[in-house]
């Protein structure tokens, strides 16, 4: 069993672990993890993003976001606005009750996302999930020209580069 540990056996038991204590940090959320995504997303937006953006974004299929976004504004949370450019074109932006509700989800799912590494100590989980932050916007805002091997190979030798004095 131990030879079948790899990478992304290892990706999907943190996935699935962070999934599984996210859904109960979120408790009733409409879409539990993937809508707690949505609002962080909006909540940290500059601009206010189209449902086509915010799709591309969370790789989420626009067909199904639209789902989300129905129920997440059903239940008050967000809200599509007119953008003022083009009248037929409908930006997501958070309620007050989004916010609110965001600001109690953020303490919980922090709480929960701390115990995902338990065979690590704190220094080394916050530089894991530094790591792993850093490959995934790198791939995610690359220029397409970056598999994920080589970003991940860029982070790491960054990492072993002497820091500067």
């Amino acid at each position: 069993m131990a030879d079948d540990l790899d990478f992304g056996w290892a990706l999907g038991v943190l996935f699935r672990s962070w999934q599984t204590a996210v859904t109960e940090a979120v408790g009733a959320l409409p879409h539990g993890p993937r809508g707690f995504q949505i609002l962080n997303t909006l909540a940290s937006t500059e601009h206010p993003p189209t449902q086509a953006e915010l799709s591309m974004h969370l790789a989420i299929d626009r067909t199904v976001l639209t789902y989300v976004i129905d129920d997440l504004a059903t239940a008050g949370l967000v809200e599509r606005r007119p953008d003022a450019r083009d009248r037929r074109v409908r930006r997501l932006a958070l309620t007050a009750a989004g916010s609110r509700r965001l600001a109690d989800l953020r303490g919980r799912v922090a709480e929960a996302e701390s115990g995902l590494f338990p065979g690590l100590g704190g220094a080394d989980a916050a530089a894991l999930r530094t790591l792993l932050e850093r490959a995934a916007a790198g791939l995610h805002l690359g220029d397409g020209e970056h598999d994920a091997c080589t970003v991940v190979s860029a982070i790491l030798d960054d990492a072993q580069r002497p820091a500067a004095g």
